[in-house]
């Protein structure tokens, strides 16, 4: 019986081990794609403008995600991550008043 108790522990540990590490992947890899998104130039910075900027990211549930993505001057409210990706608003223009918003 002692075997068997010590390769059931074994197992459990192992399993354990593939869980956690999972984990860290996952959580390596959603920071990883957040930080590659908003990596480069804004409009605001020195160079080259991006033409298409994230500007704000919210987690909406475990797999839904909430975008405010900037192409030009306008601006798409997208939600991402269901079963469709689903265009929620598109706002209006910015007003050039040299100010960042």
């Amino acid at each position: 019986m002692p075997i068997y108790l010590n390769a059931s522990m074994m197992l459990a540990a192992t399993l354990a081990g593939f869980v956690l590490i999972a984990k860290l992947v996952h959580s390596i890899r959603s920071r990883r794609f957040a930080t590659l998104w908003g990596r480069g130039l804004s409009p605001g910075q020195s160079g080259t403008p991006l033409r298409l900027f994230v500007e704000q990211a919210c987690m909406v549930d475990g797999k839904r995600r909430l975008l405010l993505v900037r192409c030009d001057e306008q601006r798409v409210l997208l939600l991402t991550g269901g079963p469709a990706d689903l265009v929620v608003s598109v706002l209006p223009a910015l007003q050039n008043t040299g100010a960042r918003p």
